[in-house]
């Protein structure tokens, strides 16, 4: 940092401060505006779903944070970040977005490698590399909270995750080229338990769950939340199908002895989302022929409208809005950018003029539970895999590095800085102690706004004082 440069090293605490100040009532009349605001067609829409999501919310103040990320993201327009202000280039690298502790798990990649990662890049887009590490950083307070941890034992918890991520970002920049993934390799404890039990998945075991085998082929099984779909929705579908195979990468597409694109889809039907982020939209599962004529080998994928990210209500860069009109297109390239090596049949399309994003329903995806994860030791060790988790996907996603092909697109280098790792690095100048302290202290007190706005939340909801789905 220059001897110019200058900043209210106190900016960020006088802005969660006024928040904490807020009243109940101002607070729970703020909380209604936000979702009102944002989500006010969706709610016309389909009300019925939304109460569904919203009683989801209510259940635990986890639950709540994990579907209120555009209240996080309007909170932190106030966010005075000194260490962005030390380095403005800090405030716009490839950022996940929903940065929360069960946004982790496993997945198989296209080289066959088991991965531990994030997971779920829906609200992935460009902004402050501190907003991350601070969502994931509350989200951490909330768990332990939950499971009786006192307040200097979460402390530790947080820090043990920051100085980790800190730690990796220095590796990174000491070598960047590293390739760094978790795998098999060089994971211990929980981690490797996680990849172990996605390694001993089935890939016919799990296609078994979810279809049927009738004249000796495999079709979906039918029930309340899986339909079938009408002739021309069948058709929509399958023009949306060409438009998605042509954004994958070329040496990840199918294709038959002869060289050419081979994709033979066998059924389609449709889901409704059973997620607290969904809010009961449709979304399509597709059956696809594998690589052989054996029915061990097909393959099923889900086709799912792809969501507005909650960044971009708060950051506005025209540049950025540009690249990112397609939301499907945004989710797949915020994938690429930040995962060290892609699923081989992530993709994108447009269904019916709505932006969608396409993905394997794989049998080696396991999300990271925390329900028998309640020894300390275990936890810290824990946490300190997702500290270099994330430090990978902020230093991996800058403009010399992302290996995304122009199937897809990338972004030029105008717009994210080259070696996110020397920017990381340069933001905080050696300040580490002091980083590592805001980073835990915010994750503290914001940890218990968001407990107070659950209680807020859970009145709103309880005493139906929430426009348009009262009943």
């Amino acid at each position: 940092m220059s001897a110019s440069a200058s900043f209210d090293c106190n900016a960020e605490k006088k802005a969660i401060d006024r928040i904490r100040a807020v009243s109940n009532e101002e607070r729970a009349r703020f909380i209604v505006e936000i979702f009102s605001k944002f989500f006010e067609k969706e709610i016309s829409a389909n009300p019925t779903a939304f109460a569904g999501r919203f009683r989801k919310m209510s259940s635990t103040a986890f639950n709540f944070y994990r579907g209120s990320a555009l209240l996080f993201y309007q909170d932190l327009k106030v966010d005075h970040d000194q260490w962005i202000q030390a380095n403005k280039a800090a405030g716009n690298i490839f950022i996940h977005g929903d940065l929360h502790a069960e946004n982790f798990g496993t997945y198989l990649d296209n080289h066959g490698v088991l991965n531990f990662d994030v997971n779920d890049f829906d609200e992935g887009y460009c902004g402050p590399f501190t907003w991350d590490v601070k969502r994931l950083a509350a989200s951490l307070f909330l768990i332990c909270h939950s499971k009786g941890f006192s307040d200097n034992e979460i402390r530790d918890v947080l820090r043990a995750y920051v100085n980790a991520y800190l730690k990796k970002v220095y590796d990174f920049y000491k070598n960047s080229n590293d390739q760094f993934s978790l795998t098999l390799r060089n994971t211990t404890g929980k981690v490797k338990k996680l990849l172990n039990e996605a390694r001993m998945k089935c890939h016919v075991a799990h296609l078994d769950e979810m279809t049927v085998i009738e004249n000796y082929d495999r079709r979906f099984k039918r029930s309340k939340t899986n339909k079938d779909v009408d002739d021309q929705t069948r058709a929509d579908i399958l023009k949306a199908f060409q438009e998605y195979v042509k954004s994958i990468p070329e040496a990840k597409r199918n294709h038959d002895h002869e060289g050419r694109q081979d994709y033979r889809i066998k059924d389609i039907i449709a889901r409704l989302s059973p997620g607290v982020g969904s809010a009961g939209k449709v979304s399509y599962s597709i059956l696809v022929e594998g690589p052989s004529e054996t029915l061990e080998n097909d393959v099923v994928l889900y086709m799912k409208p792809a969501q507005k990210s909650a960044i971009s209500f708060v950051i506005k860069n025209p540049d950025l809005e540009k690249y990112f009109q397609h939301d499907g297109l945004r989710t797949v390239l915020c994938s690429y950018a930040m995962q060290a090596a892609t699923p081989k049949w992530l993709g994108y399309t447009t269904f019916r003029s709505v932006p969608c994003l396409v993905d394997e329903v794989s049998a080696h995806a396991e999300d990271l539970d925390w329900s028998d994860i309640n020894q300390f030791n275990d936890i810290i060790e824990l946490v300190e895999y997702l500290g270099q988790a994330t430090a990978k996907i902020h230093c991996v996603a800058d403009s010399d590095c992302i290996s995304t092909p122009k199937s897809v697109a990338c972004l030029p280098f105008s717009i994210i800085p080259q070696h996110t790792e020397k920017t990381i690095r340069d933001a905080i100048r050696g300040r580490d102690n002091e980083f590592i302290d805001e980073m835990v202290e915010f994750g503290m007190v914001y940890g218990v706004l968001v407990q107070r706005d659950h209680k807020l939340f859970f009145d709103i909801i309880r005493n139906k004082q929430f426009p348009g789905i009262s009943d």
